[in-house]
Protein backbone atom coordinates (compact mmCIF):
# COMPACT_ATOMS: atom_id res chain seq x y z
CA UNK A 1 0.00 0.00 0.00
CA UNK A 2 1.06 3.55 -0.55
CA UNK A 3 3.18 4.63 2.39
CA UNK A 4 5.09 7.89 2.31
CA UNK A 5 6.91 7.98 5.64
CA UNK A 6 7.59 11.68 5.56
CA UNK A 7 10.79 12.85 7.16
CA UNK A 8 11.71 9.41 8.42
CA UNK A 9 13.94 8.51 5.49
CA UNK A 10 15.96 11.71 5.21
CA UNK A 11 19.11 9.66 5.77
CA UNK A 12 18.79 8.48 2.19
CA UNK A 13 18.75 11.96 0.70
CA UNK A 14 22.05 13.23 2.04
CA UNK A 15 23.32 13.45 -1.51
CA UNK A 16 20.19 15.15 -2.76
CA UNK A 17 21.05 18.77 -2.18
CA UNK A 18 22.40 21.51 -4.34
CA UNK A 19 25.83 20.87 -5.78
CA UNK A 20 27.74 23.30 -7.89
CA UNK A 21 28.30 20.65 -10.59
CA UNK A 22 24.68 19.46 -10.79
CA UNK A 23 23.43 18.26 -14.13
CA UNK A 24 20.50 16.25 -15.37
CA UNK A 25 22.52 13.15 -16.23
CA UNK A 26 23.49 12.68 -12.58
CA UNK A 27 19.81 12.45 -11.69
CA UNK A 28 19.17 10.06 -14.57
CA UNK A 29 21.99 7.74 -13.55
CA UNK A 30 20.68 7.65 -9.98
CA UNK A 31 17.08 7.04 -11.08
CA UNK A 32 18.13 4.32 -13.50
CA UNK A 33 20.10 2.46 -10.81
CA UNK A 34 17.41 2.77 -8.14
CA UNK A 35 14.67 1.55 -10.47
CA UNK A 36 16.75 -1.29 -11.95
CA UNK A 37 17.88 -2.60 -8.59
CA UNK A 38 14.88 -1.93 -6.33
CA UNK A 39 11.63 -1.43 -8.25
CA UNK A 40 9.27 -4.23 -7.30
CA UNK A 41 7.77 -4.66 -10.77
CA UNK A 42 10.98 -4.16 -12.79
CA UNK A 43 11.07 -7.70 -14.20
CA UNK A 44 7.39 -7.41 -15.19
CA UNK A 45 7.95 -4.14 -17.00
CA UNK A 46 11.33 -4.94 -18.57
CA UNK A 47 11.04 -8.40 -20.09
CA UNK A 48 12.16 -10.14 -23.26
CA UNK A 49 9.49 -8.35 -25.26
CA UNK A 50 9.95 -4.83 -23.90
CA UNK A 51 13.71 -4.79 -23.21
CA UNK A 52 14.78 -3.57 -26.69
CA UNK A 53 12.46 -0.55 -26.41
CA UNK A 54 13.56 0.05 -22.82
CA UNK A 55 17.25 -0.06 -23.71
CA UNK A 56 16.73 2.28 -26.66
CA UNK A 57 14.80 4.75 -24.51
CA UNK A 58 17.41 4.60 -21.74
CA UNK A 59 20.21 5.34 -24.24
CA UNK A 60 18.22 8.21 -25.74
CA UNK A 61 17.38 9.80 -22.36
CA UNK A 62 20.92 9.44 -21.04
CA UNK A 63 22.25 11.23 -24.12
CA UNK A 64 19.59 13.95 -23.96
CA UNK A 65 20.28 14.57 -20.26
CA UNK A 66 24.02 15.12 -20.76
CA UNK A 67 24.98 18.73 -20.08
CA UNK A 68 21.43 19.82 -19.21
CA UNK A 69 21.40 22.00 -16.09
CA UNK A 70 17.97 23.65 -16.32
CA UNK A 71 15.63 21.87 -13.85
CA UNK A 72 12.52 22.27 -15.99
CA UNK A 73 14.18 20.88 -19.11
CA UNK A 74 15.64 18.06 -17.03
CA UNK A 75 12.29 17.15 -15.52
CA UNK A 76 10.61 16.59 -18.87
CA UNK A 77 13.58 14.58 -20.18
CA UNK A 78 13.48 12.26 -17.18
CA UNK A 79 9.68 12.10 -17.16
CA UNK A 80 9.79 10.50 -20.61
CA UNK A 81 11.83 7.67 -19.09
CA UNK A 82 9.73 7.14 -15.93
CA UNK A 83 6.55 7.05 -18.03
CA UNK A 84 7.82 3.89 -19.72
CA UNK A 85 6.72 1.99 -16.60
CA UNK A 86 3.11 3.22 -16.69
CA UNK A 87 3.04 3.31 -12.90
CA UNK A 88 1.35 6.22 -11.14
CA UNK A 89 3.48 5.61 -8.05
CA UNK A 90 6.83 5.84 -9.86
CA UNK A 91 7.57 9.51 -10.38
CA UNK A 92 9.96 12.37 -9.69
CA UNK A 93 8.86 14.50 -6.76
CA UNK A 94 10.03 18.09 -7.27
CA UNK A 95 9.95 20.85 -4.65
CA UNK A 96 7.45 22.82 -6.73
CA UNK A 97 5.20 21.23 -9.38
CA UNK A 98 6.54 21.46 -12.93
CA UNK A 99 3.83 21.48 -15.58
CA UNK A 100 3.92 22.23 -19.31
CA UNK A 101 3.32 25.87 -20.12
CA UNK A 102 -0.19 26.48 -21.49
CA UNK A 103 -0.66 28.67 -24.57
CA UNK A 104 -1.83 32.13 -23.45
CA UNK A 105 -4.76 32.13 -25.85
CA UNK A 106 -6.22 29.01 -24.20
CA UNK A 107 -6.56 30.77 -20.85
CA UNK A 108 -7.90 33.93 -22.53
CA UNK A 109 -10.52 31.86 -24.35
CA UNK A 110 -11.72 30.28 -21.10
CA UNK A 111 -11.75 33.66 -19.36
CA UNK A 112 -13.83 35.23 -22.13
CA UNK A 113 -16.47 32.51 -21.75
CA UNK A 114 -17.06 33.37 -18.08
CA UNK A 115 -19.68 36.14 -17.78
CA UNK A 116 -19.28 39.48 -16.00
CA UNK A 117 -22.12 40.82 -13.85
CA UNK A 118 -23.16 44.47 -14.03
CA UNK A 119 -21.93 45.41 -10.54
CA UNK A 120 -18.37 46.76 -10.60
CA UNK A 121 -17.93 47.53 -6.91
CA UNK A 122 -19.17 46.48 -3.50
CA UNK A 123 -20.80 49.88 -3.04
CA UNK A 124 -22.89 49.55 -6.21
CA UNK A 125 -24.03 46.06 -5.25
CA UNK A 126 -24.86 47.12 -1.69
CA UNK A 127 -27.00 49.91 -3.13
CA UNK A 128 -28.85 47.29 -5.20
CA UNK A 129 -29.40 45.15 -2.10
CA UNK A 130 -30.70 48.11 -0.09
CA UNK A 131 -33.11 49.11 -2.84
CA UNK A 132 -34.51 45.59 -3.26
CA UNK A 133 -34.38 44.32 0.31
CA UNK A 134 -38.02 43.25 0.47
CA UNK A 135 -37.87 41.01 -2.60
CA UNK A 136 -34.38 39.51 -2.37
CA UNK A 137 -33.94 35.76 -2.45
CA UNK A 138 -32.08 34.50 0.61
CA UNK A 139 -28.95 33.68 -1.41
CA UNK A 140 -28.68 37.23 -2.73
CA UNK A 141 -26.23 39.31 -0.77
CA UNK A 142 -22.58 39.75 0.12
CA UNK A 143 -20.65 36.65 1.20
CA UNK A 144 -17.09 36.21 2.43
CA UNK A 145 -14.96 33.06 2.20
CA UNK A 146 -13.76 31.46 5.41
CA UNK A 147 -10.13 32.37 4.66
CA UNK A 148 -11.09 35.97 3.76
CA UNK A 149 -9.60 35.52 0.28
CA UNK A 150 -12.88 36.31 -1.46
CA UNK A 151 -15.63 38.84 -0.83
CA UNK A 152 -18.37 38.07 -3.31
CA UNK A 153 -21.80 39.15 -4.34
CA UNK A 154 -24.53 36.67 -5.20
CA UNK A 155 -27.33 37.82 -7.48
CA UNK A 156 -30.32 36.03 -8.99
CA UNK A 157 -30.49 35.43 -12.72
CA UNK A 158 -32.86 37.86 -14.41
CA UNK A 159 -34.76 35.12 -16.23
CA UNK A 160 -34.36 31.93 -14.14
CA UNK A 161 -35.52 32.25 -10.52
CA UNK A 162 -33.56 29.17 -9.38
CA UNK A 163 -30.22 30.29 -10.85
CA UNK A 164 -27.68 32.57 -9.13
CA UNK A 165 -24.28 34.05 -9.91
CA UNK A 166 -21.47 34.56 -7.40
CA UNK A 167 -19.15 37.33 -8.59
CA UNK A 168 -16.12 39.31 -7.43
CA UNK A 169 -16.76 42.60 -5.66
CA UNK A 170 -13.13 43.68 -6.03
CA UNK A 171 -10.58 43.37 -8.82
CA UNK A 172 -7.99 40.62 -8.38
CA UNK A 173 -6.05 41.13 -11.62
CA UNK A 174 -6.63 42.07 -15.26
CA UNK A 175 -8.70 38.94 -15.90
CA UNK A 176 -10.44 38.63 -12.53
CA UNK A 177 -12.13 42.02 -12.51
CA UNK A 178 -14.95 43.22 -10.27
CA UNK A 179 -18.16 41.60 -11.52
CA UNK A 180 -16.43 38.50 -12.95
CA UNK A 181 -18.45 35.37 -12.18
CA UNK A 182 -16.71 33.04 -9.72
CA UNK A 183 -19.44 30.42 -9.54
CA UNK A 184 -22.93 29.61 -10.80
CA UNK A 185 -25.55 28.12 -8.47
CA UNK A 186 -28.60 26.16 -9.64
CA UNK A 187 -31.16 25.34 -6.96
CA UNK A 188 -31.94 21.64 -6.52
CA UNK A 189 -33.87 22.06 -3.28
CA UNK A 190 -34.25 24.59 -0.50
CA UNK A 191 -30.73 23.87 0.81
CA UNK A 192 -28.92 22.15 -2.09
CA UNK A 193 -27.39 23.88 -5.10
CA UNK A 194 -25.67 22.43 -8.14
CA UNK A 195 -22.51 24.50 -8.45
CA UNK A 196 -20.09 25.31 -11.25
CA UNK A 197 -16.99 26.85 -9.68
CA UNK A 198 -14.27 28.65 -11.69
CA UNK A 199 -10.65 28.35 -10.55
CA UNK A 200 -7.95 30.98 -11.01
CA UNK A 201 -7.14 29.66 -14.50
CA UNK A 202 -10.86 29.63 -15.41
CA UNK A 203 -11.09 25.86 -15.48
CA UNK A 204 -14.29 24.72 -13.80
CA UNK A 205 -15.49 22.05 -11.42
CA UNK A 206 -18.98 20.73 -10.82
CA UNK A 207 -19.75 20.38 -7.12
CA UNK A 208 -22.55 20.71 -4.58
CA UNK A 209 -23.22 23.63 -2.26
CA UNK A 210 -25.30 23.26 0.90
CA UNK A 211 -26.97 26.17 2.65
CA UNK A 212 -26.45 25.90 6.40
CA UNK A 213 -28.26 29.00 7.67
CA UNK A 214 -25.71 31.84 7.35
CA UNK A 215 -23.15 29.60 5.63
CA UNK A 216 -22.66 28.23 2.14
CA UNK A 217 -20.69 24.98 2.27
CA UNK A 218 -19.17 24.34 -1.15
CA UNK A 219 -17.87 20.75 -1.21
CA UNK A 220 -14.06 20.49 -1.38
CA UNK A 221 -13.68 24.15 -2.26
CA UNK A 222 -14.83 26.92 0.11
CA UNK A 223 -17.17 27.92 2.86
CA UNK A 224 -18.80 31.34 2.64
CA UNK A 225 -20.30 33.40 5.47
CA UNK A 226 -23.16 35.81 4.74
CA UNK A 227 -22.24 39.42 5.51
CA UNK A 228 -25.16 41.42 4.06
CA UNK A 229 -28.09 41.54 4.52
CA UNK A 230 -27.54 40.45 8.11
CA UNK A 231 -28.78 36.82 8.47
CA UNK A 232 -31.73 36.13 10.73
CA UNK A 233 -30.32 32.76 11.80
CA UNK A 234 -26.79 31.49 12.39
CA UNK A 235 -25.33 28.00 12.23
CA UNK A 236 -25.67 26.20 15.57
CA UNK A 237 -22.94 24.37 17.43
CA UNK A 238 -24.39 21.10 16.16
CA UNK A 239 -24.24 22.44 12.58
CA UNK A 240 -20.61 23.44 13.06
CA UNK A 241 -19.73 19.92 14.21
CA UNK A 242 -21.90 17.74 11.95
CA UNK A 243 -22.80 19.69 8.80
CA UNK A 244 -20.05 22.22 8.09
CA UNK A 245 -16.61 20.53 8.50
CA UNK A 246 -14.98 18.91 5.49
CA UNK A 247 -14.51 15.71 7.49
CA UNK A 248 -17.46 14.73 9.63
CA UNK A 249 -20.17 12.31 10.66
CA UNK A 250 -23.57 13.71 9.66
CA UNK A 251 -27.04 12.33 10.27
CA UNK A 252 -28.85 12.80 6.96
CA UNK A 253 -32.22 11.44 8.06
CA UNK A 254 -33.68 8.71 10.26
CA UNK A 255 -32.16 5.95 8.09
CA UNK A 256 -28.93 7.35 6.67
CA UNK A 257 -25.66 8.68 8.08
CA UNK A 258 -22.76 10.18 6.12
CA UNK A 259 -19.08 9.74 7.04
CA UNK A 260 -16.70 12.02 5.14
CA UNK A 261 -13.16 10.79 5.69
CA UNK A 262 -10.02 12.94 5.37
CA UNK A 263 -7.07 12.15 3.10
CA UNK A 264 -5.06 9.32 4.66
CA UNK A 265 -1.96 11.52 4.36
CA UNK A 266 -3.25 14.15 6.80
CA UNK A 267 -1.23 14.73 9.97
CA UNK A 268 -2.45 12.61 12.91
CA UNK A 269 -5.15 11.18 10.67
CA UNK A 270 -5.31 7.80 12.42
CA UNK A 271 -6.22 9.40 15.73
CA UNK A 272 -8.60 11.87 14.07
CA UNK A 273 -10.64 9.14 12.34
CA UNK A 274 -10.64 6.86 15.36
CA UNK A 275 -11.95 9.61 17.64
CA UNK A 276 -14.47 10.86 15.08
CA UNK A 277 -16.01 7.40 14.80
CA UNK A 278 -15.87 6.71 18.53
CA UNK A 279 -17.62 9.97 19.37
CA UNK A 280 -20.42 9.12 16.93
CA UNK A 281 -20.67 5.39 17.60
CA UNK A 282 -24.28 5.48 18.82
CA UNK A 283 -25.36 7.39 15.70
CA UNK A 284 -23.51 5.01 13.40
CA UNK A 285 -25.00 1.95 15.12
CA UNK A 286 -28.53 3.35 15.00
CA UNK A 287 -28.40 4.08 11.26
CA UNK A 288 -29.77 1.51 8.84
CA UNK A 289 -27.46 2.78 6.10
CA UNK A 290 -23.99 4.26 6.10
CA UNK A 291 -22.51 6.37 3.28
CA UNK A 292 -18.70 6.65 3.39
CA UNK A 293 -17.30 9.39 1.17
CA UNK A 294 -13.88 8.59 -0.33
CA UNK A 295 -14.12 11.04 -3.23
CA UNK A 296 -10.92 13.00 -3.90
CA UNK A 297 -9.07 10.82 -1.40
CA UNK A 298 -5.45 10.30 -2.56
CA UNK A 299 -4.77 7.44 -0.16
CA UNK A 300 -1.90 7.27 2.32
CA UNK A 301 -1.76 5.25 5.52
CA UNK A 302 -3.89 2.11 5.16
CA UNK A 303 -4.29 1.78 8.96
CA UNK A 304 -6.54 4.86 8.96
CA UNK A 305 -9.41 2.77 7.62
CA UNK A 306 -9.10 -0.02 10.18
CA UNK A 307 -11.64 1.39 12.69
CA UNK A 308 -14.19 1.75 9.85
CA UNK A 309 -14.27 -2.00 9.29
CA UNK A 310 -16.33 -2.73 12.38
CA UNK A 311 -19.25 -0.83 10.82
CA UNK A 312 -18.83 -2.56 7.45
CA UNK A 313 -17.92 -6.16 8.23
CA UNK A 314 -20.27 -9.11 8.51
CA UNK A 315 -17.40 -11.58 8.68
CA UNK A 316 -13.58 -11.55 8.47
CA UNK A 317 -11.85 -9.03 6.21
CA UNK A 318 -8.40 -9.94 4.91
CA UNK A 319 -5.77 -7.38 3.88
CA UNK A 320 -3.57 -9.26 1.45
CA UNK A 321 0.17 -8.74 1.65
CA UNK A 322 2.05 -7.30 -1.31
CA UNK A 323 4.78 -8.99 -3.31
CA UNK A 324 7.97 -7.09 -2.40
CA UNK A 325 11.41 -7.09 -3.99
CA UNK A 326 14.09 -8.31 -1.58
CA UNK A 327 16.97 -6.13 -2.76
CA UNK A 328 19.81 -5.13 -0.46
CA UNK A 329 18.93 -1.43 -0.71
CA UNK A 330 15.27 -2.11 0.03
CA UNK A 331 16.27 -4.11 3.09
CA UNK A 332 18.51 -1.28 4.32
CA UNK A 333 15.74 1.22 3.64
CA UNK A 334 13.18 -0.73 5.67
CA UNK A 335 15.66 -1.26 8.53
CA UNK A 336 16.21 2.49 8.79
CA UNK A 337 12.46 3.04 8.65
CA UNK A 338 11.86 0.49 11.41
CA UNK A 339 14.37 2.27 13.60
CA UNK A 340 12.95 5.71 12.83
CA UNK A 341 9.30 4.90 13.59
CA UNK A 342 10.08 3.85 17.16
CA UNK A 343 9.96 7.55 18.05
CA UNK A 344 6.47 7.80 16.54
CA UNK A 345 4.07 5.46 18.38
CA UNK A 346 1.19 6.21 16.00
CA UNK A 347 3.28 4.71 13.15
CA UNK A 348 5.03 2.03 15.17
CA UNK A 349 1.83 0.34 16.35
CA UNK A 350 0.67 -0.54 12.85
CA UNK A 351 3.95 -0.59 10.91
CA UNK A 352 6.39 -2.31 13.25
CA UNK A 353 5.06 -5.89 12.83
CA UNK A 354 4.71 -5.47 9.08
CA UNK A 355 8.24 -4.08 8.64
CA UNK A 356 9.81 -6.80 10.80
CA UNK A 357 8.05 -9.46 8.75
CA UNK A 358 9.27 -8.01 5.43
CA UNK A 359 12.84 -7.51 6.68
CA UNK A 360 13.04 -11.06 8.03
CA UNK A 361 11.80 -12.51 4.74
CA UNK A 362 14.21 -10.32 2.74
CA UNK A 363 17.12 -11.52 4.86
CA UNK A 364 16.10 -15.14 4.32
CA UNK A 365 15.39 -14.75 0.58
CA UNK A 366 17.77 -12.13 -0.87
CA UNK A 367 17.32 -11.24 -4.51
CA UNK A 368 13.82 -12.73 -4.74
CA UNK A 369 10.24 -11.47 -4.55
CA UNK A 370 8.87 -12.08 -1.06
CA UNK A 371 5.23 -12.01 0.03
CA UNK A 372 4.36 -9.70 2.91
CA UNK A 373 2.14 -11.20 5.59
CA UNK A 374 -1.63 -11.01 5.24
CA UNK A 375 -3.55 -9.23 7.99
CA UNK A 376 -6.95 -10.58 9.01
CA UNK A 377 -9.56 -8.45 10.74
CA UNK A 378 -11.78 -10.93 12.56
CA UNK A 379 -15.44 -9.99 12.79
CA UNK A 380 -18.39 -12.32 13.40
CA UNK A 381 -21.39 -12.57 11.14
CA UNK A 382 -23.62 -9.70 12.19
CA UNK A 383 -27.15 -8.42 11.65
CA UNK A 384 -26.43 -5.17 13.47
CA UNK A 385 -26.72 -1.78 11.83
CA UNK A 386 -25.59 -0.51 9.43
CA UNK A 387 -27.37 -2.93 7.09
CA UNK A 388 -25.96 -1.39 3.91
CA UNK A 389 -22.78 0.61 3.35
CA UNK A 390 -22.23 2.78 0.28
CA UNK A 391 -18.68 3.85 -0.49
CA UNK A 392 -18.58 6.88 -2.77
CA UNK A 393 -15.60 6.93 -5.15
CA UNK A 394 -14.59 9.07 -8.10
CA UNK A 395 -11.74 9.52 -10.59
CA UNK A 396 -9.62 11.09 -7.82
CA UNK A 397 -10.03 8.19 -5.39
CA UNK A 398 -6.54 6.80 -5.53
CA UNK A 399 -3.97 4.39 -4.14
CA UNK A 400 -4.79 3.11 -0.66
CA UNK A 401 -8.28 4.58 -0.84
CA UNK A 402 -8.85 2.24 -3.80
CA UNK A 403 -7.38 -0.87 -2.20
CA UNK A 404 -9.37 -0.26 0.98
CA UNK A 405 -12.55 0.03 -1.08
CA UNK A 406 -11.84 -3.44 -2.48
CA UNK A 407 -11.20 -4.75 1.03
CA UNK A 408 -14.56 -3.33 2.12
CA UNK A 409 -16.18 -5.27 -0.74
CA UNK A 410 -15.39 -8.48 1.15
CA UNK A 411 -18.51 -7.60 3.15
CA UNK A 412 -21.86 -8.29 1.49
CA UNK A 413 -23.10 -5.01 2.99
CA UNK A 414 -20.86 -2.90 0.75
CA UNK A 415 -21.90 -1.10 -2.43
CA UNK A 416 -19.27 0.84 -4.39
CA UNK A 417 -20.95 3.85 -5.98
CA UNK A 418 -19.72 6.68 -8.23
CA UNK A 419 -17.33 6.49 -11.18
CA UNK A 420 -14.24 4.44 -11.92
CA UNK A 421 -11.46 5.24 -9.48
CA UNK A 422 -8.08 6.59 -10.60
CA UNK A 423 -6.40 3.23 -10.98
CA UNK A 424 -3.17 3.80 -9.05
CA UNK A 425 -2.89 0.85 -6.72
CA UNK A 426 -1.25 -2.02 -8.58
CA UNK A 427 2.19 -1.02 -7.31
CA UNK A 428 2.69 -0.81 -3.59
CA UNK A 429 4.97 -0.12 -0.64
CA UNK A 430 6.03 3.25 -2.04
CA UNK A 431 9.13 4.85 -0.58
CA UNK A 432 11.19 7.76 -1.85
CA UNK A 433 14.89 8.21 -2.53
CA UNK A 434 16.89 11.43 -2.63
CA UNK A 435 18.42 12.39 -5.97
CA UNK A 436 21.79 14.13 -6.45
CA UNK A 437 20.47 17.37 -7.94
CA UNK A 438 17.77 20.02 -7.40
CA UNK A 439 16.68 18.45 -4.06
CA UNK A 440 14.34 16.17 -6.01
CA UNK A 441 13.18 12.77 -4.80
CA UNK A 442 12.23 9.60 -6.61
CA UNK A 443 9.00 7.89 -5.52
CA UNK A 444 9.44 4.17 -6.07
CA UNK A 445 7.19 1.18 -5.31
CA UNK A 446 9.12 -1.67 -3.71
CA UNK A 447 6.28 -4.08 -4.35
CA UNK A 448 3.16 -4.90 -6.32
CA UNK A 449 -0.33 -6.16 -5.57
CA UNK A 450 -1.17 -9.81 -5.03
CA UNK A 451 -3.63 -9.33 -7.94
CA UNK A 452 -0.82 -9.09 -10.51
CA UNK A 453 -0.34 -10.15 -13.17
CA UNK A 454 -3.84 -11.67 -13.45
CA UNK A 455 -6.00 -8.66 -12.54
CA UNK A 456 -4.26 -5.35 -13.31
CA UNK A 457 -6.22 -2.19 -12.52
CA UNK A 458 -3.54 0.47 -13.10
CA UNK A 459 -5.01 3.28 -15.18
CA UNK A 460 -8.40 1.52 -15.19
CA UNK A 461 -9.55 1.74 -11.59
CA UNK A 462 -12.37 0.03 -9.75
CA UNK A 463 -15.62 -0.14 -11.66
CA UNK A 464 -18.44 0.92 -9.32
CA UNK A 465 -21.36 -1.36 -8.58
CA UNK A 466 -23.64 1.62 -9.19
CA UNK A 467 -22.51 4.37 -11.55
CA UNK A 468 -23.46 7.98 -10.77
CA UNK A 469 -24.05 10.11 -13.89
CA UNK A 470 -21.50 12.82 -14.69
CA UNK A 471 -24.27 15.41 -14.57
CA UNK A 472 -25.23 14.55 -10.97
CA UNK A 473 -24.06 17.15 -8.43
CA UNK A 474 -25.60 15.67 -5.29
CA UNK A 475 -23.87 12.31 -4.98
CA UNK A 476 -24.93 11.82 -1.38
CA UNK A 477 -28.55 12.54 -2.31
CA UNK A 478 -28.24 10.05 -5.18
CA UNK A 479 -26.96 7.40 -2.75
CA UNK A 480 -29.84 8.06 -0.33
CA UNK A 481 -32.39 7.65 -3.12
CA UNK A 482 -30.74 4.43 -4.28
CA UNK A 483 -30.68 2.98 -0.76
CA UNK A 484 -34.40 3.67 -0.40
CA UNK A 485 -34.95 1.12 -3.19
CA UNK A 486 -32.75 -1.58 -1.64
CA UNK A 487 -34.28 -4.05 0.81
Amino acid sequence: MKQFIIALLVLFSATANAQSDCNCQKNFDEIYQKVRDNYGAFSMKVNATTKPAFDALSKKVKEKSAGVTDPTACYFILKEWTEFFKDGHLFINTINPIVPAEPADALLKRAAAVPVQKFNSEASFQAYLNANLAKLAYLEGIWESDDKAYRLGIVKDAAVATKFYGFLLNKKDDKWVAGKTKFVLEQLSETKLKTTYYYADFTSELTLTTVVKNLLVMENIYKFNKVSPIPKEYASQDDLIHRVPDYRVEKLDSLNTLVRLPPFTMSNVQLFVKEMLSQNNSLLRSSKNLIIDLRNNPGGDEAVFDPVFEYIANGPIVRRGSKVRASMENQILLNHELKAIQDFPEFAQSLDPKLRDMIRKMQQNPGTIITAEDKTFNFPKSSLNPQKVVILVDKNTSSTAESLSLEAKQSSKTIIMGTNTKGAFDYTEVRDWGLPCYAWRLALPLGYSYRLPLTPLEGVGIKPDVRIPDTEADWVGFAVKYLSTVK
